[in-house]
């Protein structure tokens, strides 16, 4: 692993996170989304709510994930995918892991001298796309239920370990590079996300 370029993403909902992913993705990185990994734990866990995959639902499908099975159970399993496709030979530029989310996982990144980059979009901003782009699961909130639940993966919460929980704060503080995308030009976002990409890429 020491010599796989590795990048990471992180960001709030709806910042853009899974755009800048494809792009590296296109570029011949392989790609693991933590967030599909949760969320296909959360849709289960809560199967018998009308939105399984809420941030609120997500953030403790997360807590009990890491409590029961390990801080970096997540960062495993994309390991864990990545090394299956090397051994039966696939070859990729580098490795990009998106919807960081807990310091366990920056740490292993920035350990590898990896690339941590945070997408920063207003909360206006995202809960106006996530509004018009409500995935399977998900019901529309209003912003100040937006937050309430964001919050949540901001800090640590209490009653709960710390070492197992989501803190963004903490991705932010470390991501040594950052992309603003509060456009709603994507054509705008996408020339920003190739410049990154021709930095750390190639």
């Amino acid at each position: 692993m020491e010599s796989v370029k590795i990048v990471g993403i992180g960001g709030l909902p709806r910042s853009g996170k899974d755009t800048l992913a494809e792009l590296f993705i296109e570029d011949g990185f392989y790609g693991v989304s933590f967030g599909d990994i949760l969320r296909e734990f959360a849709r289960e866990r809560h199967h018998d709510k009308p939105d399984p995959i809420s941030v609120a639902n997500m953030t403790e499908t997360s807590n009990w994930l890491r409590e029961t099975q390990g801080a970096d159970v997540i960062l495993k399993e994309a390991l864990r995918q990545f090394e299956e496709k090397q051994k039966v030979g696939n070859d990729y530029k580098g490795m990009v892991l998106w919807s960081i989310r807990a310091p366990v996982e920056v740490d292993f990144i920035l350990a590898h001298k990896g690339d941590m980059i945070w997408v920063e979009a207003s909360d206006e901003v995202r809960h106006k796309r996530s509004l018009t782009h409500l995935r399977v699961g998900e019901a529309p909130t209003t912003l100040e239920e937006f937050k309430r639940q964001e919050a949540l993966q901001w800090k640590p919460q209490p009653d709960v370990p710390i070492e197992v929980q989501m803190d963004l704060s903490y991705v932010k503080d470390y991501a040594t590079h950052t992309l603003v995308n509060n456009d709603d030009n994507l054509d705008v976002f996408l020339q920003k996300s190739e410049k990154l990409i021709n930095i750390i890429g190639r």
